[in-house]
């Protein structure tokens, strides 16, 4: 079959033209989109605004907030309430739409996004912005007045609390910092044995991931926002349930309090119990697990089985250190005579020990030892108590190189009495 010259230049072109549609339906531009689709207020906040504020499921709102905020609170079921509602409270700028602050705050994004979520903000900004933009042209609309409140009815104290970088943050304070407790049998570098035998959910610790294992200890229910009391992280290692790598922690001790600190916390703050009156003091001190070993001999068999706790202060110039540099707290084996633990360095928020202990190193020196002994099982009635000075044992002085491992353990003898 024979083509003319002009007939395969018309065939070419029209190839090229489709070739050019089919690449421009492959990425919509959304602004043009929405431009042929909506040609009113009305009309956009009817398909793409009400939408937002029927749905079932949440907004991209949640993938920075825990709870108390979401874009279903700054809308209302009419437009003239919803707008009136948004310039009254300043996040709609009539005189510059596209400067809302509604945008701005749909527009934030954490810095790692989810994929499915940030398609879903995009789809928001895009609404409110088509909407917003042909509203300001609505004289009715700017006469509109405002008949009920919009936006989060908690708090901004509330709101701040329950925002997920604040809620990672305290993770890392009081969870994430004693995780080294559990890596022998939970982290993937170190238990090959425990994955062969019980397979690989064991392996919770997400490698230098404090998000992705905090994420994951909830999607298990390690961490369990419907009944705290239940979370695995407090049953299993304080040997409430079966658990196959012994006791690790005891009702009460430092490490139970800031696990159920952290877990009572998010429960509140996922199930939105928080009041501006309820929210938690912010603890002064920070700690950091350490492989630094002390042991105590000599301890009096009387003790067996009571939570002993010694906290170290250390020498300097003008004494001893106003407040603990490291701390331990575990039960004394009275058979044998002795209590030891690993010490966690602990330091006042924001001093320049809290800064320095992120070595985790003891500098070598003198160092005065507090003993106190939970003689009557207070910890257990309420662990949110402290030991204090009806529990002073003793102290005694010490002066050690604190080198890491099991094998270069300090030792000091149990104050006389």
């Amino acid at each position: 079959m024979k083509y003319t010259l002009p007939l395969l230049m018309c065939c070419l072109l029209i190839f090229i033209t489709s070739c050019d549609q089919i690449s421009s339906n492959s990425q919509p531009n959304l602004e043009t989109e929405t431009a042929s689709d909506d040609t009113s207020a009305i009309s956009i906040f009817e398909k793409r605004i009400l939408p937002i504020f029927q749905a079932k499921n949440p907004s991209s709102c949640t993938e920075c907030h825990l709870s108390g905020v979401d874009l279903k609170d700054y809308i209302h079921s009419s437009q003239a309430e919803t707008f009136a509602s948004l310039v009254n409270v300043g996040l709609v700028d009539v005189k510059n739409p596209d400067d809302s602050k509604i945008l701005q705050f749909i527009n934030r994004r954490p810095e790692q996004p989810n994929l499915i979520t940030d398609k879903a903000r995009k789809r928001e900004f895009e609404a409110f912005r088509s909407w917003i933009r042909l509203a300001v042209k609505d004289p009715d609309l700017l006469a509109a007045k405002v008949v009920e409140a919009i936006g989060p009815q908690v708090s901004d104290e509330v709101i701040r609390h329950a925002r997920k970088d604040r809620v990672l943050a305290s993770f890392m304070d009081n969870i994430w910092t004693e995780v080294g407790r559990c890596a022998a049998c939970h982290s993937p570098d170190r238990n090959n044995k425990q994955v062969k035998e019980h397979g690989e959910q064991v392996s919770w610790i997400k490698l230098s991931d404090p998000e992705a294992t905090l994420n994951y200890m909830v999607e298990a229910g390690i961490i369990d926002s419907d009944d705290p009391l239940e979370s695995m992280l407090l049953t299993k290692p304080a040997l409430q349930v079966e658990h196959g790598g012994g006791q690790k922690i005891v009702v009460g001790d430092r490490t139970y309090k800031q696990f159920r600190k952290f877990i009572d916390d998010y429960a509140s703050v996922v199930n939105a119990k928080y009041t501006t009156d309820t929210l938690p003091e912010k603890s002064d001190e920070v700690s950091l697990v350490t492989d630094i070993w002390f042991k105590i001999t000599d301890v009096p068999a009387q003790y067996d089985k009571m939570l002993m706790q010694v906290d170290l202060f250390r020498k300097t110039d003008n004494g001893w250190s106003e407040h603990r540099v490291a701390t331990g707290d575990r039960l004394v084996f009275g058979k044998g005579n002795l209590w030891q633990q690993s010490l966690s360095l602990a330091g006042q928020r924001g001093s320049q020990w809290a800064d320095e202990m992120k070595s985790k190193r003891l500098p070598r020196g003198r160092y005065l030892v507090k003993i106190y002994i939970d003689q009557t099982g207070m910890l257990k009635k309420d662990f949110r108590a402290e030991l204090g000075k009806e529990d002073f044992i003793g102290q005694v002085e010490i002066d050690s190189r604190w080198k890491a491992g099991y094998g270069s353990m300090a030792t000091s003898q149990f104050p006389q009495q």
